[in-house]
This record gives structure tokens, sequence and C-alpha cells, in this order.
């Protein structure tokens, strides 16, 4: 028997209610980090997150550049219809702390919302995986959950909670100090608000479908009170944690 949709750790329970972007900083974190990695048609480029898939071949067909998607299995993988596009966007199973491919395969990688959802030593593994994988100076783009100011016990349990599974966002400071222990440096970051509730992120990463997003929350009252109470943390708490996104370059 399978974990109940309201305990769900907290992406996957907006996806099980009809949530399409369930990455914390939406479709805006996205876009900032692709502009911060300046992708051009020379790049080899290493797509790493949720549906990584559907972000790779966006990313093969609007910068003509070599792309691989990290996927847990092939059932991921998505068809590709022109020829043109199934040459130059391919898809490898693995994790993100054990890359499937060798050292310096890639100039660049687009990682999002991985890495956050790690326990720190396992942060620092993936990391390194990250910087073996790219090529001297290649460039890594992120976006994870952040804390805005160092956090009380209270503030991480409370988090925790709302999560229901593993989250361990650093500080902006903390996530300088992981990239640079990495092996990264020429950093460059900024800071973002979590998503998920916003009328701004709903507007533009649901469209139509927030309709459909509501409707699955009000389906039974397990599901209400876990949407309202996630609801409330990062609406009432939103001055303590948000989204880092931000560039490294491998030394």
């Amino acid at each position: 028997m399978g974990i109940p949709v309201h305990e769900l750790p907290l992406p996957a329970f907006l996806k099980a209610i009809g949530k399409i972007e369930t990455k914390p900083g939406g479709g805006y974190a996205t876009r900032k980090a692709i502009d911060k990695l300046a992708i051009t048609h020379l790049d080899k480029l290493l797509v790493i997150g949720p549906d990584a898939a559907a972000q790779a071949f966006h990313m093969a067909m609007t910068t003509r550049s070599n792309v691989t998607a990290l996927v847990s299995n092939l059932a991921e993988a998505l068809p590709a219809d022109d020829a043109a596009l199934a040459r130059s966007c391919r898809f490898d199973v693995g994790s993100v702390e054990k890359l499937p491919q060798e050292a310096g395969a890639f100039t660049a990688v687009l990682c999002e919302a991985t890495l956050s959802y790690l326990p720190r030593e396992r942060q620092a593994a993936a990391l390194g995986e990250l910087a073996r994988v790219l090529q001297p100076r290649g460039r890594l783009g992120l976006h994870e959950i952040c804390w805005r100011q160092p956090p009380t016990p209270e503030l991480e349990k409370s988090l925790r909670e709302v999560w229901c599974g593993e989250v361990h966002p650093h500080v902006t400071r903390g996530w300088w100090d992981a990239l640079e222990a990495a092996g990264f440096g020429s950093i460059d970051t900024e800071q973002a608000i979590i998503s998920y509730f916003t009328r701004k992120g709903m507007e533009v990463d649901e469209v139509e479908n927030t309709a459909n997003v509501f409707h699955g929350a009000f389906e039974t009252d397990e599901k209400l009170a876990r949407f309202t109470r996630a609801y409330r943390e990062f609406s009432e708490q939103r001055r303590y944690h948000g989204v880092l996104i931000g560039v490294a370059t491998k030394r």
C-alpha cells in the first residue's frame, strides 16, 4: 500500500493534486538560471532535476546545443519526432550523487531543485560529481531552496514538517561555501521567493490549470489541510526562506 497523497513530500503532493510546476522557484527560477548560464550551440549541456527530459528537449530546440538529461529510468525519456532533435538530445540513467558520464563530458550543467533535497554530506558528494563531469571553466547553473537569514530550530522544524521529506537549505553564504569546497568559483547569485502559492506563480506557471490545482486540493479534508498548511508556511514565513538562483564556474 502506497503513501497517502497528503503525506507525500511537498513537490510530489502538489504534483498529485494536479500542479504542473513543482520546482519551488517555478518557471521564473528556471529562466533566470538559464539566462545566467548563457548556453550556445557550442555547449554540451547536462540537465538535472524535475522533468529533466522535457527541459532537455526545450534547451536542445532553443539553443541548438547538445543536451543530456539525467533520468532515474528510461521510462522518463521522451520520444523525438524530429531527427535533428533526436541527435542532439539524449537520456542517461543515473543519480546526481553518482553520475554515469565521464569526467569533463560537459561544458555546462543546469541543476534544478535537487541538491537541497539531500542531507549536507550528500550535497557535497553531488557537487563533487557535478564538478567532475564539467570541463575546466565549465559552468554550473542552479536554483535551490535557501534561508534568507540563519534559521532558528523552530523554523527548521516547521519547514521539515510542512515538507514531509528531506529538505536541507543553506543560507546564501552556505551555498557559496559548498560550491567553493567542490571547486567552483566566480559565483553569481540572487534570491527569489518560493512561488508555489503566489498569484504570479499560479498565473505564469499554471495558467488555465490553476482551477484543477485547487479542485485537487479540495478533494479531501486531508489534502485541503496539507495544502493550507503549506500555503501558510510560505506566505507567513516568506521573509525567512526563498530560492537561491546562481551560476558558478569550475576552477
